[in-house]
């Protein structure tokens, strides 16, 4: 009732102040609302953009960088930089190693597939010759084929002459065998039936017909100590020299590989040098993405289409690719501590003079090998060379 008295008693003028001091205590209550909300809005946008900068930063940071720099982390004289091999792994007894002759020696058989692969290198193409097509012959053959009377593509060698190894499964089933027992100028029909499996899915499982022109048989030479003189003189003079050659040289490399399995497989690693095994993966990279784009310039030359980027190459993304390369160093970083704890063990040094006694098979010299790699990464390569020698000269076979 007072209230109302009041509100009646007031002029017009008193009643628009009161209103106004009404509406500017709202409009203050709004604008500090307005404040808090906008205050809150830019905080939350503030945090995702530094999430975003952060995860673009953190992606940049965790991807590996390519590096040719293969002696950064290594000293002068071939070891890794201030590590000590035997701190991260408990290294195999290297001194007293038997290894089995049934694993190493080269037999006579292997010999002999050997020559006969030297032979097929000089093979001579006779196309006059009245003997038979028999399996285990190479022949040179033309020939066309069609499906339902119908030529298909890739049928036709165009006259210009196919080299076929009978018996090697090179072609369809049946192909071959039907050839056996025809000589030079013959003309066969071969009938066979392509697998259902065949990549060409128009012609899975479609039975086909090939007119064949038999051009010629391939005839090897005879394995001579004149053909040793003339063609392998730089390893051998007779027969018998060379056939020695071939047993001495795959027993050498034979030894090599079982001894590097050994070392691997009896050597422990408790821990990896983590600043040397993540430039390990950026040496990797570097290697594979040379090869990338090595590739990408030989298929340009050529004319053909290449790869539209290196995840296209590797087959994965940037992210997983890097992430697979952790178990490839590591085996790499394993083999090289291995070589080093050997080193230190033995008190072993390398010097560049003996570049040429320990690499020899290198494609470069020693200062081209530098230039490369550095000195470090190639005194490393020797070092690791002498403790090979050294090893397998100790080693018992029986």
């Amino acid at each position: 009732m007072g209230n109302q008295n009041e509100k009646t008693m007031m002029s017009k003028g008193q009643m628009k102040r009161v209103a106004r001091k009404k509406e500017v205590k709202k409009l203050k209550k709004q604008a500090q609302l307005t404040r808090i909300i906008t205050f809150s809005v830019v905080a939350l946008l503030a945090v995702g953009i530094v999430s975003l900068i952060g995860y673009s930063v953190y992606t940049n940071i965790t991807r590996i960088k390519p590096s040719s720099d293969y002696s950064k982390l290594l000293t002068e004289d071939g070891s890794i930089k201030d590590v000590t091999a035997t701190d991260y792994i408990e290294l195999a007894d290297y001194k007293n190693i038997t290894a089995p002759l049934s694993e190493i020696e080269y037999s006579d058989e292997s010999v002999d597939t050997d020559i006969e692969t030297i032979l097929g290198d000089y093979k001579t193409l006779d196309t006059k010759t009245d003997a038979l097509i028999a399996d285990g012959d190479t022949v040179n053959i033309d020939y066309v084929g069609t499906v339902d009377g119908v030529e298909f593509d890739g049928g036709n060698t165009d006259g210009a002459g196919a080299d076929l190894e009978i018996g090697s499964g090179s072609y369809i089933d049946d192909f071959e065998d039907q050839l056996i027992g025809h000589g030079v100028g013959d003309e066969v029909t071969v009938e066979a039936t392509f697998p259902t499996d065949y990549q060409d899915e128009n012609l899975a499982g479609k039975d086909a017909i090939f007119e064949v022109v038999i051009n010629g048989i391939y005839i090897l030479p005879e394995f001579t100590d004149a053909f040793v003189q003339e063609n392998l003189s730089e390893n051998a003079s007779t027969v018998e020299e060379y056939r020695e050659y071939l047993k001495q040289s795959n027993y050498e490399d034979n030894l090599t590989t079982w001894l590097e399995d050994y070392l691997m497989e009896n050597t422990t690693v408790t821990s990896y040098p983590e600043e040397y095994t993540n430039h390990l993966k950026s040496i990797k990279k570097y290697e594979d993405q040379s090869t990338y784009e090595s590739m990408n310039e030989f298929y340009a030359s050529m004319g053909y289409g290449s790869y539209s980027s290196f995840e296209e190459y590797v087959g994965m993304s940037e992210s997983k690719y890097d992430a697979g390369l952790t178990e490839f160093v590591q085996e790499q970083a394993k083999k090289n501590l291995i070589y080093q704890a050997i080193t230190e063990s033995e008190g072993l040094t390398a010097t560049e003079d003996e570049f040429s006694t320990y690499l020899a098979d290198s494609k470069d010299d020693y200062d081209t090998q530098v230039e490369k790699y550095g000195k470090g990464y190639v005194i490393q390569e020797i070092l690791q060379a002498k403790v090979l020698k050294q090893l397998k000269e100790s080693i018992t076979v029986n």
